[in-house]
């Protein structure tokens, strides 16, 4: 009896974007190289920057899928500012925060009430609208 020999491929898939991702540009009003981040995922201290880059990101554009939730240092209990879907920040230094920004967190849904730094984003964006409940 004669094996044959059979050749398996790996394969490694890529999903489609849901919308979860936030683009930094180097310069004010979405201008210079950026960079795509995309959630849900975190970046603590924002170790993306490539050659030549400025330490600084100045401006920023949030998907239409991305809740953006955004600290000082590595406190992630402690949310500093949120940004929304779809939300243009034309320049960082507008952001209602005296704070440095250089840790983020991106979701694919709005906080829930029990999550850390949810105070903030009520704050801010208001009560996000309850779940469906399913009967």
């Amino acid at each position: 009896m004669t094996l044959s020999a059979t050749t398996t491929r790996a394969k490694l898939f890529i999903s489609l974007s849901t919308g979860c991702w936030i683009d930094l540009h180097e310069q004010p009003r979405f201008q210079g190289r950026h960079i795509r981040l995309f959630g849900p995922s975190d970046f603590l201290n924002l170790r993306v920057r490539t050659d030549g880059w400025d330490h600084e990101v100045r401006s920023l554009v949030v998907g239409p899928g991305a809740y953006v939730q955004c600290f000082a240092e590595l406190y992630f209990d402690a949310s500093v500012v949120w940004l929304v879907p779809d939300q243009r920040v034309a320049d960082v230094a507008e952001l209602p925060t005296e704070q440095g920004l250089d840790s983020l967190r991106l979701f694919d849904r709005p906080p829930f009430m029990r999550e850390p730094g949810f105070e903030v984003y009520a704050q801010t964006h208001g009560h996000p609208s309850p779940s469906m409940r399913l009967t």
